[in-house]
């Protein structure tokens, strides 16, 4: 088979992000051909560096990148789509007519998939698998919808991520080598932290809980929106750590953009990662650290609802003390209403924190990856 995937960047690195991890995958884990379109390879170049943003098409290994021209396909466009077996819509980026007529003039149309945003909401479970035909040509649209239960599309995870994880965490030269590799020098003693919340996260309460504490501190900020965040709390970064005014050992230390990987490993190194949106949401999950994450705002208060769902997933089997304080400053950090007591008490209790991810990293590894269950919902209800 032969995979097309499409992605628009509407803004922020994530839909490009998931769509770059699934393209890998489904070539380096299940050796398929793909090819994936999207309109704006210099926000995935940011992230993945050897993508060329200037290219128009270039090939990395079975894996070909081509700039997606939205308003109709091109020759090329025509000759590339003339041999995809799945076609795969990331996220509502929506294809167009052309591109659809294009699809459906095959003698055996290839089947259309609607890959979802990630949710914990119980309507993932009623809309998976769903599908529609569309009203004039022949093609039917399948949705898929990633979530965290076994009746969704679950989650994105490499074979062998947990595996390096493991070694990574295990082995502090290698923890200590990667710092010093992304220009930092850290000392056992320091606690880490990732910072990669959005522009609008209130940092107030996250501050003075850093202030009070007693250990030397290093968060690590990647550029964008989180220094966007710490400048609105009146902390200006620039290119050099700049130290918490009055508290000397907590530092806030700027990042350069890292490749997937590469933020990967910045997570697995850390103590504790305030992850946002989707792509590193999951990634903090797989990182089997401790975590708060805020995702990204709705009209409404959207939001708030699936942060609800997701906490009734990850707190299932919590102790219910512990669920109660990582309850508390989820919700109230979303809000913007957490207090540096919210912090201070839920870090006294960071051992049991910690073994509860790990056990929480372990429920989501004993279910099939995104890719697996891809694959098979394919084979069993969309090729015939």
């Amino acid at each position: 088979m032969q995979f097309g995937i499409f992605c628009s960047v509407i803004d922020n690195y994530g839909d490009a992000g998931v769509a770059w991890r699934l393209a890998r995958q489904l070539r380096d884990d299940f050796g398929k051909d793909v090819i994936l379109w999207i309109d704006d390879p210099g926000t995935l170049a940011a992230f993945a560096p050897e993508v060329r943003a200037d290219a128009e098409i270039q090939r990395l290994g079975r894996l070909i990148l081509r700039r997606w021209h939205r308003p109709q396909p091109d020759a090329h466009d025509r000759e590339a789509l003339a041999h995809i077996d799945v076609a795969i819509e990331a996220f509502g980026c929506g294809l167009g007519e052309p591109w659809l007529e294009a699809l459906a003039s095959r003698h055996l149309p290839p089947c259309w998939i609607h890959l979802e945003h990630l949710t914990p909401e119980s309507w993932a479970e009623e809309v998976h698998g769903l599908s529609s035909p569309h009203p004039r040509l022949p093609l039917t649209a399948r949705f898929f919808v990633p979530g965290f239960t076994r009746r969704t599309g679950g989650l994105l995870r490499e074979r062998t991520l947990l595996e390096q994880r493991d070694r990574f965490q295990g082995d502090p030269e290698q923890i200590a080598r990667f710092l010093a590799r992304i220009g930092q020098v850290e000392t056992v003693e320091t606690q880490r932290i990732t910072l990669f919340c959005y522009a609008d996260a209130e940092l107030d309460a996250f501050r003075a809980w850093l202030a009070s504490a007693p250990r030397a501190t290093s968060v690590f900020v990647p550029p964008g929106q989180p220094r966007q965040a710490l400048a609105r709390s009146g902390l200006e970064l620039g290119t050099r750590a700049l130290a918490l005014p009055g508290t000397p050992h907590v530092r806030f230390v700027p990042l350069p953009m890292l490749a997937q990987d590469d933020f990967d490993r910045l997570l697995w190194s850390c103590d504790f990662n305030w992850v946002r949106g989707e792509d590193s949401f999951v990634r903090a999950q797989w990182s089997g650290r401790p975590f708060l994450w805020h995702p990204y705002r709705q009209e409404r208060n959207a939001h708030l609802l699936k942060l609800d769902a997701f906490l009734d997933h990850y707190l299932a089997d919590a102790p219910a003390a512990l669920g109660d304080s990582i309850s508390r400053l989820f919700q109230r950090s979303n809000r913007g209403e957490e207090t540096a007591q919210d912090w201070d008490g839920l870090w006294q209790q960071r051992d049991l924190w910690q073994a509860h991810c790990r056990r929480w990293c372990h429920h989501l590894a004993r279910q099939e990856d995104l890719c697996t269950r891809l694959l098979d919902f394919i084979a069993r209800n969309a090729i015939k």
